[in-house]
């Protein structure tokens, strides 16, 4: 499982290094670092949806719709991620920004402990050879 959760940590990394250029005020750095980690996430999210849920529909999860769910976590994510940069570039208030940095960061942690605790487990074993080199080839352009 660690090899499919690989490329969510190294955009986890992302984040934190926005966060982190976010909190020292250098602007160039946290657009930069915003930008790679909202056109890294899409990337990744964009790959790793269609395969992931394909997975999901031949191993159900009972009491959950991983086809609902997932698709709004991710909309949710990519979202509020490209708003956040929009903002970013417009120059949004500093008070603005850290309000969305916020909701990002927490979305973006319950999507990482949906994906380690419920998603990926259920679908490991109803991965085809094809899904997973299909997230192999995806997770090295993140």
């Amino acid at each position: 499982m660690e090899d499919h959760l690989a490329p969510q940590r190294s955009l986890r990394s992302r984040f934190d290094d926005f966060k982190r250029a976010l909190e020292r005020r250098d602007r160039a750095a946290y657009e930069l670092a915003l930008r790679d980690f909202q056109a890294g996430f899409k990337r990744w999210s964009e790959a790793e949806e269609p395969v992931l849920l394909a997975a999901l529909l031949r191993a159900p999860i009972p009491g959950r719709d991983p086809q609902r769910e997932l698709r709004l976590e991710y909309v949710q994510v990519r979202e509020l991620a490209r708003y956040l940069l929009d903002q970013v570039r417009g120059n949004a208030p500093m008070g603005d920004l850290l309000g969305l940095v916020e909701n990002l960061d927490r979305r973006l942690g319950a999507h990482e402990t949906e994906m380690e605790r419920v998603y990926y487990p259920a679908a490991l074993g109803a991965f085809t050879d094809a899904e997973r080199r299909a997230l192999a080839d995806s997770a090295r352009s993140v």
